[in-house]
């Protein structure tokens, strides 16, 4: 199972984020070549692109490291996530939800669970959803195959796997 620390303080998964899984998954058969590709997105060396999840310990991505909603919740007294946050939902993240990114239009309802179930039961909740329905692997936001098992997985839930995503070329954090 997945640990709190994956709940992310905007309402995100970090579990089902391609920098989060490409460095998370051992037996990756295309970590090289995804390596590359979200390198080049990100524009920084791929020793960057690498991550241990928004309030993991350790390197954050290059994107969410400069993350305001991060920031703020990191200055405010008392709150670790947005789901803590008396101001919920504020406008920083209302713009966040309607950025026109798939899996950020999730946001507002995951935590509105996560403050009706709590961040840990949450996690596990959405480690199921993104599981491959064949070999049992986590997946990421936009993947349709598994990395392990190359099995074609159909999105499970709305937003988070949808299948217009817009997989990685198009990847932001």
């Amino acid at each position: 199972m997945e640990g709190e620390h994956l709940a992310s303080v905007c309402g995100l998964y970090c579990g089902a984020c391609p920098v989060y899984r490409v460095r998370h998954d051992v037996d990756r058969k295309d970590a090289g070549e995804t390596l590359q590709n979200l390198a080049g997105q990100l524009n920084v060396p791929i020793e960057q692109v690498t991550c241990a999840g928004c309030l993991g310990e350790g390197p954050h991505s290059p994107f969410c490291s400069e993350c305001e909603i991060r920031r703020c919740a990191m200055t405010a007294n008392g709150v670790t996530r947005c789901a803590d946050c008396s101001k919920f939902p504020c406008g920083l993240l209302i713009k966040f939800s309607n950025d026109g990114i798939p899996h950020h239009r999730d946001v507002m309802k995951n935590i509105r669970r996560q403050q009706r179930v709590g961040a840990y039961e949450w996690c596990q909740e959405v480690h199921e959803q993104i599981r491959c329905h064949f070999c049992g692997v986590s997946l990421d936001w936009y993947a349709k195959i598994c990395h392990r098992c190359g099995t074609r997985n159909i999105p499970r839930k709305t937003g988070l796997f949808n299948n217009s995503g817009p997989g990685y070329k198009y990847y932001k954090a």
